[in-house]
């Protein structure tokens, strides 16, 4: 039998009809897959087939069921009275991040921008840039010695960073360009209970969220203006971890609005979870790791930037996700390395509980422009006395 087009109204009588989706779908010559999917559209929508009604559910959720209340009149009377009911929704996890970080952005749109920070060091080569990823720092992470051997809250977080990042680039070459990568993950839960959008895992928490808000987005100004004192060019490349859906996209927004009047600075504000710079014969991408194998990343390059990966001859990831440090080339994309970066914050009870563990610290990799291989590394660790 020859398909043909059922339409909207037409699968609603056919529900009524009590007509199951494989009747539909031999009457129509359709799909009955085909036929699932315009079904379950409906009940999306608010229709209830089995009541033949249509409810008015909010915008953005999905009916997952309905509830009928009916009082009689009386009790040995069957006569209906007042009936209640309610839709049981839910609100797509899609839907509620890209909601919720369209509201955060709109509210970054207020923030006045920095006085501009004038550049007054040297440039002692212009051959080289420096790429200084800043691996999960998990700001409002609170962790409790007697439990994992460290404690760890904001202000010690402020104060360890300060002291580690200030090192670092004391140690590191006057390159003309520095891209500073906050590799995702920049705080450690997405909303005010504590969790993480999209897997809705509990978390160790150094108090309320407006706290560890305000004390992240302390930290991320003074990456920025430290790099802005030390370089005459900064890009600010922001990639969102699996922590924090909506709060890390909001660091892109919060850093370019900022810094804005700066013609010295670039943001890559992380509307992709894989952005990437060109710098002479150096492709670098940047991710955090969580969306897909570290496996996939060479192809991922190689498919999504062909043209850029035909003009360079050095190629490398850099991500982060899993807290420690490795450098791989895989064997069947011999054109391109992944590297992941380790972090500042110790262990939380999770991974403690699980015996994951590495060396605390941050680097610093300077790249040539013209070979790019061989890439230099100044590491710097956490000390004792941080």
């Amino acid at each position: 039998m020859a398909s043909k087009k059922i339409t909207h109204e037409e699968l609603r009588d056919e529900l009524r009809a009590g007509k199951t989706t494989r009747e539909i779908s031999d009457q129509y010559g359709m799909s009955q897959r085909v036929v699932q999917r315009r079904v379950k559209n409906l009940k999306d929508s608010g229709f209830d087939p089995a009541n033949d009604r249509d409810y008015n559910n909010p915008e953005n959720q999905l009916v997952s069921g309905y509830s009928t209340l009916v009082r009689h009149k009386h009790k040995d009377d069957s006569s209906t009275g007042r009936v209640m009911e309610w839709v049981k929704t839910n609100v797509h996890i899609s839907k509620q991040v890209e909601t919720a970080g369209a509201i955060v952005e709109s509210m970054i749109e207020e923030i006045k921008p920095l006085p501009v920070i004038p550049f007054k060091n040297t440039v002692a080569t212009t051959d080289q840039f420096t790429v200084i990823p800043i691996g999960d720092p998990h700001i409002g992470l609170m962790t409790w010695s007697k439990e994992v051997g460290e404690d760890w809250d904001i202000k010690i977080a402020d104060r360890v960073y300060r002291k580690v990042f200030k090192r670092l680039l004391s140690n590191l070459p006057d390159t003309e360009e520095c891209i500073l990568v906050n590799t995702g993950d920049f705080f450690h839960a997405d909303n005010i209970q504590g969790e993480t959008s999209r897997s809705k895992h509990k978390l160790d928490l150094d108090g309320r969220h407006g706290k560890w808000l305000d004390a992240g987005f302390v930290v991320i100004r003074m990456f920025i203006d430290a790099c802005l004192r030390k370089y005459k060019k900064v890009e600010f490349i922001n990639v969102p971890g699996n922590h924090d859906d909506i709060l890390g996209r909001a660091i892109g927004s919060y850093v370019w609005q900022l810094y804005r009047d700066n013609p010295r600075i670039e943001v890559q504000k992380g509307d992709s979870p894989f952005q990437y710079v060109k710098r002479g014969k150096v492709l670098l991408g940047f991710a955090h790791g969580h969306t897909c194998k570290l496996s996939s990343l060479p192809g991922k390059m190689a498919d999504d930037q062909f043209k850029l990966w035909g003009k360079t001859t050095y190629r490398h990831w850099i991500t982060g996700h899993v807290h420690h440090n490795s450098w791989t080339q895989f064997k069947e994309h011999p054109g391109c390395k992944v590297e992941t970066v380790g972090i500042i914050p110790p262990k939380d009870a999770y991974a403690h509980g699980g015996a994951y563990g590495a060396a605390r610290g941050i680097q610093g990799i300077i790249f040539d422009k013209k070979i790019g291989y061989s890439p230099k590394r100044i590491e710097e660790t956490v000390r004792a006395n941080d």
